[in-house]
């Protein structure tokens, strides 16, 4: 029997968002009897109360903007654990690991949901983000993404990318497995048309277009206000910000923010359509899962959204940023239910292209093959 190799992953964990979760699925999908298993980040949170049973779980604090003495601590990591491939996700973590891995015998691989040049920064900003990125991609032996037009921006920085399209366990998330009662009753949705939003309250989601596009449908359709409720699942640093919108858009009785939620499947059971506003994504595990729950979705059109569901059979895509648009979306959405139910099979079939088995699969293949290369 082949002795196992040591995988070492490597995340901030400030919080827990589509990087976090990726990792926590594979951690807990890849196989025992081959790989050993490790992660270094904060010891807190959802994400370490999720995956410390699965591996042996190294305290790394990589909270700080720039702290050179983590490549140090990092580099330790490595030499003293006999790492054989450390796995990095998030632009700092992926500057640490790709200075820390050098000459440490350990081959360094980053999961890139995007690169550097979309982050919205000022010039001079962004063009010191692109020289470090770009240092320290150059010492990464490849880089994985999630599809092929975000593979295309990131080869310009590292040597080799592969598309793996992120996964779904399409057993949990299904449209007869679920209990929505508790999340009905919590929110007082009995009778109501529920829309639902789930994401990071962060600039990037959208969630500013989704309040002013609420505004509108109901301006539109007042006989909705009082019988159509938006949920926004998440946390970030513009709640504040949007509940003062949302009061001062006169929402307070249409929207309520449920916080950062532990299981998004029941909350996305008690939800009737969902709203993706993003205005940036890769390929974002909570429009998968809405999609294997066949719940009918308006998202922004764009490439991270656009080729996962296709507009009109998959999805109703309109341009994101566009409040008007997307209040157009939910208003035909809401008069014609027979669509959106139909929009909502279509989703559930092409979900059922993204399952988690095939997603870790594909990251135990393409471990072997570096291992092999080597």
């Amino acid at each position: 029997m082949d002795e196992k190799k040591k995988l070492l992953f490597v995340i901030e964990n400030s919080g827990y968002g589509g990087g976090e979760r990726s990792f926590a699925q594979l951690l807990r999908g890849l196989s025992p009897g081959r790989w050993e298993l490790f992660c270094a980040s904060r010891p807190e949170g959802r994400f370490y109360s999720e995956v410390r049973d699965v591996c042996r779980f190294l305290p790394l604090d990589l909270g700080r903007r720039f702290d050179p003495f983590n490549i140090c601590r990092l580099r330790r990591l490595l030499r003293d654990n006999a790492i054989d491939i450390v796995h990095s996700q998030g632009a700092r973590a992926d500057f640490f690991c790709g200075l820390a891995a050098r000459g440490t015998g350990a081959l360094a691989v980053a999961t890139a949901a995007a690169p550097v040049d979309v982050f919205d920064v000022g010039p001079v900003r962004k063009t010191l983000y692109r020289s470090l990125y770009a240092y320290a991609a150059r010492r990464f032996s490849a880089c994985i993404t999630v599809s092929e037009p975000l593979a295309a921006m990131l080869r310009r920085y590292f040597p080799s990318v592969d598309v793996i399209p992120n996964g779904v366990d399409l057993s949990e998330f299904s449209p007869d497995r679920f209990d929505a009662g508790p999340v009905i009753e919590r929110f007082g949705l009995r009778g109501k048309l529920v829309l639902g939003a789930v994401g990071r309250l962060e600039k990037e989601k959208g969630h500013a277009c989704l309040l002013e596009a609420l505004a509108a449908a109901l301006r539109a359709a007042p006989e909705l206000r009082g019988r159509m409720v938006c949920l926004i699942a998440g946390a970030g640093s513009q709640e504040r910000q949007l509940r003062k919108m949302a009061e001062g858009l006169g929402l307070k009785d249409s929207v309520v923010f449920c916080g950062e939620v532990a299981g998004t499947r029941d909350l996305l059971g008690a939800v009737d359509i969902f709203i993706m506003p993003s205005l940036s994504e890769g390929q974002p595990l909570a429009l998968l899962e809405a999609m294997a729950m066949g719940k009918p979705v308006i998202a922004s059109d764009i490439p991270g959204i656009s080729g996962t569901a296709a507009g009109g059979s998959e999805a109703v895509l309109v341009p994101p940023g566009n409040a008007a648009s997307l209040a157009a979306a939910i208003g035909n959405m809401a008069g014609d239910i027979p669509a959106a139910l139909a929009l909502g099979r279509g989703a559930r079939l092409k979900a059922c292209s993204y399952s988690l088995d095939a997603f870790v699969g594909a990251h135990e293949a393409f471990y072997g093959r570096l291992c092999g290369g080597r």
